[in-house]
């Protein structure tokens, strides 16, 4: 009995350079050329995670777990993300994960498609 042929993983190109127009052309760096950069780096991870690569879905749960933390320190709470995780992986499903654990389980889904 012959195996199945194993299909080769789908894998997106590797990105393109940025083009020279977008680089420092020997002035100083100012602030609109810093925020004129982090748009084309913002543009660039967009279109990297558009491709839907095979860690995507681990990047968005890690995403969102570190906007979990950011917003819980907004709160007031001292939970940190150790704690938020701790918090929703080790309660049962019928248990309250208590207000942190919550917030993280609300951007957690959100992160999710």
């Amino acid at each position: 009995m012959d195996s199945l042929a194993i299909a080769p993983a789908l894998t997106a190109a590797p990105p393109a350079k940025l083009p020279p127009w977008t680089l420092q052309r020997g002035r100083e760096f100012t602030e609109v050329d810093a925020s004129f950069a982090a748009g084309v780096a913002l543009k660039y991870l967009d279109d990297l995670v558009r491709t839907e690569p095979s860690w995507a879905g681990c990047w968005r749960i890690r995403q969102a777990l570190k906007c979990a933390a950011a917003a819980t320190r907004l709160m007031g709470r001292e939970e940190d993300e150790k704690a938020l995780r701790d918090a929703l992986l080790l309660t049962a499903s019928s248990d309250d994960p208590g207000p942190a654990g919550r917030v993280f389980f609300a951007y957690k889904r959100l992160a999710t498609r």
